[in-house]
């Protein structure tokens, strides 16, 4: 029998994989054979997600890493070489953003801050793990960026421009990578279910439902297992491709 996907064995680091998507995402690929490094923040999240994945039968391991710290980002790919041997696979999925704000009143310095955190961090993620990739000749990048980033988003221009600028990272750099068989794709999540979602503001849910053809918000498990293709064998021909998993919601007008 064939092997759809072909992803046992493959090397992955996972960033913001301590809960909510990141989460979802490395515990699915870990359970079809991905050997995957969890980072996080927050140490505890963490190694938790990394005990579940062992307890699971997978192989895991964990590194601390803030993607806001150029040092912390060299690292967790240092450690990931040094435990695995190589790095085949980067989901940039740490970001987020902010309570509601008005686009006036956005300081200089919360500009900067979420700019940083969610497009500079995938752009010095992709360079660290990319001589890597491109020494072997193969390696897969799924960037994680947000449907606000087509649609545009109330009350949060910092952070619908940061998720922007991430599509665009993610098609310029797919033709530069193309030569090497690198693979490089981004998903703009929609409204999903994660704890961060039930901590902030749930209610809105409610109304978003009706706009969703599918009629539900997306759970972890709807955006891992579009990672999931994308990362396979069977996306070897999927490059710079904005791959929107959203339950059939119209994103532009």
């Amino acid at each position: 029998m064939k092997d759809y996907l072909n992803v046992g064995g493959k090397i992955a680091i996972v960033t913001g994989s301590g809960r909510g998507i990141g989460r979802g995402i490395a515990i699915e690929l870990a359970s079809y054979g991905v050997k995957v490094m969890v980072c996080d923040i927050n140490d505890e999240t963490g190694e938790s997600v990394k005990k579940e994945i062992i307890d699971a039968g997978g192989v895991a391991e964990y590194c601390h890493c803030d993607i806001m710290k150029i040092d912390d980002i060299k690292n967790v790919v240092a450690q990931t070489v040094k435990t695995y041997g190589t790095v085949d696979i980067l989901i940039n999925n740490g970001g987020g953003g902010e309570p509601p704000c008005d686009f006036d009143t956005i300081t200089d310095e919360r500009w900067d801050r979420y700019i940083r955190f969610n497009l500079y961090s995938a752009f010095y993620m992709i360079r660290e793990v990319f001589p890597y990739m491109k020494k072997q000749n193969s390696g897969k990048i799924v960037n994680i960026s947000s449907g606000y980033a087509i649609g545009g988003g109330d009350k949060c221009a910092h952070y619908a421009s940061a998720k922007a600028g991430v599509i665009g990272l993610t098609t310029s750099i797919a033709k530069e990578a193309a030569p090497y068989n690198i693979n490089v794709n981004v998903i703009p999540v929609p409204t999903t279910d994660t704890p961060g979602l039930r901590e902030a503001d749930f209610e809105f849910v409610a109304d978003e439902i009706p706009l969703i053809p599918l009629g539900r918000i997306a759970q972890p498990l709807d955006i891992a297992n579009t990672v999931l293709f994308l990362i396979s064998g069977a996306a070897d021909y999927v490059t710079g491709q904005i791959v929107a998993s959203n339950g059939g919601k119209r994103m532009l007008v």
